[in-house]
């Protein structure tokens, strides 16, 4: 039965008010109070009351609370708020960094359920930092506990995060068979909130494994309790899975819950997938040769995507105005679509040179332990020479003249021992010598396959999209009136030959193409105050380097690690940030190398942005040298990033 919106509106005044005045009354119980442990707790409090009115507020109160420091259940729940306020507004690191105080303090306390529930949160945010692994270690641990104390929301949730960080990691089987688990206890429980988030997700991952039937059923049963809850936000999500899954089998279908789709989110305002069904409307038009519309769609995806799916939309840009017969604006889309690949593989190639090198430097580390070990062999069979010396020694003068041939005797026995024994291990280690020169050819023949596939990638995707131009300037010629247009003629026949020029020489690019790295010959600090001497010239973007306490030189293997990782953040600042200032901080701490970099940049939503190609990159080399990478940064607050890398 629903409510009256005039009885509504008034329980939402009377709720509002009552909230006020709680407000109030704990404000000027505060400023009354005298005694500290009541202060905190009165804090405390209006922290969380402030949390979903205002979140600034709500994190003043709670950091007020957190100067009391005598009582760890009050200071574990103090920390578990703080962290809950920087969660909703998307400062992982902080919320991280207060989850795990509050579970160290509880940990302490053996206080294994509200354990169990921080762990929740502190999967949360591992799995929007992309930590999938680390969140499935995480909370499976909390689910094992909540299945035990028959906890069956907090199990089900632990399931759909679990659920979810698997099928990142495309282990579809067994994501499904969590996220059914979690969908039978929120059945049990009609939570059919929970139930909208959890069947939309299941349907996509039996899509993804391949069961098209199973993924309908389930959008169907979603569309359902959406409908029956008017919960359009989640039919925006539903009619967008449907209208995939019937891209092909049924284009009108499709089309339907396609546009239901566009509509319903146009009416919320929400941007998120809005141009997966543009582009699936796009794709449905251009197949059936109706060129305006499929433009009309492509162009607006076109405002929504970069990377690979930007250069896809290019091309089907491309195709949409060679279909329209306007030669000009196809050629012109052809271009674009071939630079930002052009971009985009050279970011790749990078990526095979890189993998290349760090094989090589493991292949040598390797190889250094291993003649380190045969030395320590060898010195270890002189200790033992020496000792057995020393026994002959300690014999003569203490056992009488009758014992000293049992003596030599046995001496000799042990030596013959030891001299096996080294035997067999120079044996051992000659094998493993062998097993590693083997490992070190199949690096190279690895090596040298990931060559030829960067070279078969070159040659489809930069000659196979210079080609297509060539195709489209050819038309362009073909079309012209070559009676009254000689001289818009001979530009195009001079821009065919620039590109045939450019073709070829990308051919002899690719046969020769090197990639030698960069040697960092004067140390990782100077190097980068010679790059950002060279920013900074452009008078566009001022770069400072302050190097606080760093006077040893760092290895060369972690020097070309960490100066790669600083060109990938400028890159970034110089791309997207919008900045005017940037700084790059070198610090040491107990054999610990910190580097900030800064920017007064635009700065984005961590929640809203996925990670690129280059953040990606910078995550894999920091793994690479056992070290640390943070990122913080909102809407119009530049960003941070901080690196910590042991030396």
């Amino acid at each position: 039965m629903k409510l009256p919106i005039s009885i509504f509106f008034v329980l939402i005044v009377l709720t509002v008010f009552a909230q006020n005045n709680k407000v109030d009354s704990l404000t000027v119980l505060l400023n009354s109070t005298k005694d500290e442990y009541e202060a905190a707790k009165i804090n405390l409090e209006l922290a969380k009351l402030y949390e979903r009115i205002d979140i600034k507020k709500g994190k003043r109160y709670a950091l007020s609370a957190s100067q009391y420091t005598k009582n760890d259940s009050l200071n574990a729940e103090t920390a578990n708020q703080l962290g809950r306020l920087f969660f909703f507004t998307a400062q992982l690191d902080s919320a991280n960094f207060y989850f795990e105080k509050a579970k160290q303090i509880l940990t302490g306390l053996n206080d294994e359920r509200r354990v169990a529930i921080l762990n929740i949160g502190i999967g949360a945010i591992q799995l929007r930092l992309g930590n999938y692994n680390k969140t499935i270690k995480i909370l499976t641990k909390s689910a094992a506990y909540f299945e035990e104390t028959g906890d069956k929301l907090n199990t089900a949730k632990c399931y759909t995060n679990i659920s979810t960080a698997l099928a990142e990691l495309e282990n579809y089987e067994p994501a499904i068979e969590y996220n059914e688990k979690a969908l039978q206890l929120f059945r049990e429980q009609s939570l059919i909130q929970f139930q909208l988030i959890t069947l939309p997700n299941l349907a996509a991952q039996n899509y993804k494994n391949g069961d098209t039937l199973k993924a309908i059923n389930y959008n169907l049963e979603a569309e359902k309790l959406a409908l029956k809850m008017g919960n359009k936000r989640s039919l925006s999500i539903i009619y967008n899975n449907l209208g995939s899954i019937y891209l092909d089998s049924n284009p009108q279908k499709a089309k339907d819950y396609l546009e239901k789709t566009i509509a319903l989110k146009n009416e919320l305002n929400l941007k998120s997938g809005i141009e997966v069904a543009q582009g699936n409307l796009g794709y449905l038009s251009l197949i059936n040769n109706d060129f305006e519309v499929a433009l009309y769609y492509y162009k607006q995806v076109e405002e929504q995507v970069n990377g690979k799916q930007l250069v896809f939309a290019c091309n089907q840009i491309q195709k949409c105005y060679a279909g329209l017969n306007q030669y000009d604006l196809a050629l012109q889309y052809s271009e674009k679509a071939r630079i930002l690949n052009d971009s985009l593989l050279s970011a790749e190639n990078q990526k095979v040179f890189n993998e290349i090198q760090t094989k090589y430097e493991t292949e040598k580390k390797e190889k250094e332990i291993l003649e380190l070990q045969t030395s320590n062999l060898e010195v270890n069979h002189k200790r033992i020479q020496n000792q057995i010396f020393l026994f002959i020694s300690l014999g003569f003068l203490l056992a009488a003249f009758s014992l000293i041939y049992f003596i030599l005797k046995n001496a000799k026995r042990k030596q013959i021992l030891v001299q096996q024994e080294l035997k067999i291990k120079n044996q051992e280690l000659a094998q493993r010598l062998k097993t590693q020169e083997l490992n070190g050819i199949d690096a190279i023949i690895d090596a040298q396959e990931k060559e030829r596939t960067r070279i078969a990638n070159d040659l489809h995707d930069n000659l196979g999209s210079r080609i297509a131009t060539l195709k489209l300037y050819i038309n362009q010629i073909a079309n012209q009136n070559t009676e009254n247009n000689y001289e818009e003629k001979n530009q195009l026949l001079s821009q065919l030959k620039n590109l045939a020029d450019e073709t070829y020489k990308e051919v002899r690019k690719i046969a020769h193409n090197k990639n030698t790295g960069t040697l960092i010959n004067k140390g990782l600090i100077p190097s980068m105050n010679f790059i950002a001497n060279q920013i900074s010239d452009t008078e566009k973007l001022k770069v400072e380097v302050e190097n606080i306490n760093v006077n040893q030189r760092i290895k060369n293997n972690i020097e070309i690690q960490v100066f790669r990782i600083i060109q990938e953040l400028l890159t970034n600042i110089i791309k997207h940030a919008g900045a005017t200032e940037g700084t790059i901080q070198f610090s040491e701490d107990n054999n610990i190398l910190n580097v900030m970099v800064e920017d007064n940049g635009k700065g984005f939503d961590l929640n809203k942005t996925d990670y690129g190609f280059g953040l990606n990159n910078i995550e894999k080399r920091i793994e690479n040298i056992n070290g640390n990478f943070v990122i913080d940064s909102t809407p119009g607050n530049g960003t941070t990033a901080i690196l910590t890398i042991p030396l």
